[in-house]
């Protein structure tokens, strides 16, 4: 693929993915990671995504400080930590196939999860086994995909006490594990080196200029709908990632 094309791909995907996760306060990663291996390989999606994810969860955090509160983060984020390795040694010893079914498997896992609370109107409660639950399954998704949304989103749904807390929340939680994700990509697994900065620079430019405005839209969009959207895009996606493993 030639390599103006490749990038304009590449920020079209971000601009769409962080546009979503701008209003509705996740989704970057799950849909990023969804399209990106289409045409890239696993390993460098990852390390896209670690540092796009650093760039939204900067820009988001500064933007919504005033709403954060360290406590409500502080064990989930820890726990995180704790698993992160865990994640990026997977990905490093793992083939594509396999990796392409654990992530179609953890995109139809999210989507049944989310689907199931909204409809049971489950809740979780506000205890540390919850909190320390999200953060070690967080920290996998993180190191093999940076997908860090999804069951951070579960938890802090459950806990915050507003829309707002709840998004500068999920965001400095964006921002911290992504720094440890990318550092770990640069520094041990080399994913991120000097050959991707052309991939890099068109991903942030795309995320930071989509992460302004949702944020303007955060609260008038529908959220529901855009919701219910991505998660029956999602096992398509899951579906499409296997088939072109296959052929």
């Amino acid at each position: 693929m030639p390599l103006f094309s490749k990038l304009l791909l590449i920020f079209l995907v971000n601009f769409t993915s962080a546009f979503i996760q701008g209003a509705t306060g996740f989704g970057y990663a799950l849909i990023a990671m969804a399209i990106m291996p289409l045409f890239l390989p696993m390993s460098e999606c990852s390390a896209i995504s670690a540092v796009t994810v650093v760039a939204i969860g900067l820009q988001m955090t500064l933007t919504l400080r005033k709403s954060l509160k360290l406590k409500t983060i502080l064990l989930p984020v820890l726990c995180c930590f704790l698993t992160i390795n865990l994640g990026l040694y997977l990905l490093d010893r793992f083939d594509e196939l396999l990796l392409r079914i654990i992530l179609a498997a953890l995109l139809i896992l999210v989507t049944v999860l989310f689907l199931y609370m909204q409809k049971k109107k489950v809740t979780l409660p506000d205890r540390w086994y919850s909190a320390a639950g999200a953060g070690l399954l967080t920290g996998i998704s993180t190191g093999l995909f940076n997908i860090v949304g999804p069951f951070f989103m579960v938890y802090y749904i459950n806990v915050c006490e507003s829309t707002l807390q709840l998004k500068a929340s999920l965001e400095f939680s964006f921002l911290l594990a992504g720094l440890y994700s990318a550092f770990m990509h640069t520094f041990v697994y080399h994913n991120i080196n000097v050959s991707v900065l052309p991939e890099l620079a068109a991903s942030v430019l795309a995320v930071l200029l989509a992460g302004a405005l949702g944020l303007k839209l955060y609260r008038k969009i529908d959220k529901q709908k855009i919701t219910r959207f991505v998660y029956i895009l999602l096992p398509m996606m899951a579906a499409t990632l296997i088939i072109k493993g296959l052929i």
